[in-house]
């Protein structure tokens, strides 16, 4: 199998798995709805809750995997923002993304999949909850971001970490960690370098887009 065929599975694998339980829900809420054949309040707001949690999740992905979304001309902070708030909303990880003086509004595309695929990262870092900090500032020679997750038993996930090492073999990777592998080829796409770091509570990630 080709490398860009595996490559392909993994990350088609990877959506389907978390959007998988999102449309169940949807389903479960309209099964019981067209069983007891009335309106159920609990049964349409579990229907109504998944379906929208399943549309802001297409909305991240389509940015943070697919071959558009971001903009030829560059990405919107402001929109890159709301699409991960939207994403972390229902769960026990929040976003703190506050704005800042330095804050620039518009990023290389590429850029910007990157910063979305650290930030789904991040998230993934705090098993049980807590929250992730995004900063995303001019600098003299280009763009930094530095994204941060701080929560009880933060920890990076030694497949998730092996899965962003430079030269890792498309092989080696599963669908638990593709977004990892993409996230490393999006660090050689746009040129720059990802430093992580991690002590007792937080795990941190940071990158410099030069002009």
């Amino acid at each position: 199998m080709s490398e860009s065929l595996r490559l392909s599975q993994l990350v088609c694998s990877r959506l389907c798995h978390d959007l998988v339980g999102a449309a169940g829900a949807t389903n479960a809420g309209l099964e019981i709805l067209a069983e007891i054949g009335e309106m159920d309040d609990s049964a349409l707001e579990l229907a109504t809750s998944s379906g929208h949690e399943m549309t802001r999740r297409l909305a991240f992905f389509r940015v943070a995997f697919g071959a558009g979304g971001a903009g030829n001309d560059g990405a919107e902070i402001p929109t890159l923002r709301k699409l991960a708030s939207d994403y972390l909303i229902s769960g026990n990880v929040s976003l703190n993304w506050p704005v800042g003086d330095n804050d620039v509004h518009i990023i290389d595309p590429m850029f910007a999949k990157l910063l979305l695929n650290v930030i789904l990262i991040a998230a993934e870092c705090l098993p049980r909850g807590g929250v992730v900090n995004v900063q995303v500032v001019g600098m003299e020679n280009g763009t930094g971001i530095a994204v941060s997750a701080e929560g009880t038993d933060a920890g990076l996930r030694e497949d998730i970490a092996e899965a962003m090492t430079p030269g890792r073999a498309i092989e080696e990777i599963s669908s638990r960690s593709i977004h990892a592998f993409v996230t490393q080829m999006l660090v050689l796409e746009t040129g720059s370098e990802l430093e992580v770091a991690a002590d007792q509570g937080t795990v941190r990630f940071a990158a410099v887009h030069e002009n």
